[in-house]
């Protein structure tokens, strides 16, 4: 098929919170988008809401499944013909309530870094041979507070963000020439179901369609061929209206 002429960004866990507010905000830039989430009905509301904005096509699945990586990368650039950037997006807080090291299991370790670490390298594996095809594209991981707070009982969710900052600076360094740059971004505490799982109560958050509308900065050079706007492998949070940059622990 002739590939679309818009950019085209892939995003796991975007059926709600900040994966969808991300989706509307990049179609209301121009920006195709496929979505994935593995809840049916969630992904089907999420898509009759986004289809008015743009071009959007949904899959459920899990991002934590083999098959299911795959199938998301194959089946985008079936509807699209080009795929210009990944957002790994899922995540799972693991056991609730949050249990502090000495109380966790290897089970939870286990589930936890397989969603929000080894899931994220995989797709990215999977999608780099056709992100490399493009003049400039983008891997964009979402990370956390958590990942550099030790806060009691974020230890396990951290842990797996911070593995994901790293493997992100990572690839980085091993494609220093490539057109893809890689990026991590802590979106700062939402209001999100999965903030309000984890720590009920919570006021003074931010809107995820608030950070979603900084965080889509970094998708601009997709559409006017500017230049990328931090050095690939950049972590950054959002404050406010600005993204700041992160890059010393």
């Amino acid at each position: 098929m002739t590939p679309t002429p818009q950019p085209v960004i892939a995003i796991t866990g975007a059926s709600m919170g900040l994966g969808y507010a991300l989706a509307k905000e990049l179609l209301q830039l121009g920006i195709s988008v496929s979505i994935c989430a593995r809840r049916t009905q969630q992904l089907k509301q999420a898509l009759q809401s986004l289809a008015p904005l743009g071009n959007v096509v949904g899959f459920t699945g899990d991002v934590a499944a083999p098959y299911f990586r795959g199938h998301f990368v194959k089946q985008t650039l079936e509807r699209f013909g080009r795929l210009d950037g990944i957002v790994n997006n899922a995540s799972t807080l693991g056991d609730l309530p949050l249990p502090q090291l000495s109380n966790t299991s290897a089970a939870n370790f286990r589930n936890v870094f397989e969603v929000n670490t080894f899931a994220p390298m995989m797709l990215i594996q999977e999608a780099s041979p056709y992100l490399e095809r493009q003049k400039k594209a983008i891997v964009l991981s979402l990370s956390s507070d958590a990942a550099v707070g030790g806060y009691p009982g974020w230890g396990v969710y951290g842990s797996s963000k911070a593995a994901l900052d790293l493997l992100t600076k990572t690839w980085a360094a091993e494609r220093p020439a490539g057109p893809v740059v890689f990026y991590s971004v802590d979106p700062s505490d939402m209001q999100t179901d999965m903030h309000e799982a984890a720590s009920p109560g919570d006021e003074g958050l931010a809107d995820p369609a608030d950070v979603a509308k900084v965080i889509s900065r970094l998708f601009h050079p997709l559409l006017d061929g500017s230049e990328f706007p931090y050095p690939s492998g950049s972590r950054m949070q959002v404050s406010g209206q600005n993204l700041v940059l992160k890059e010393e622990r």
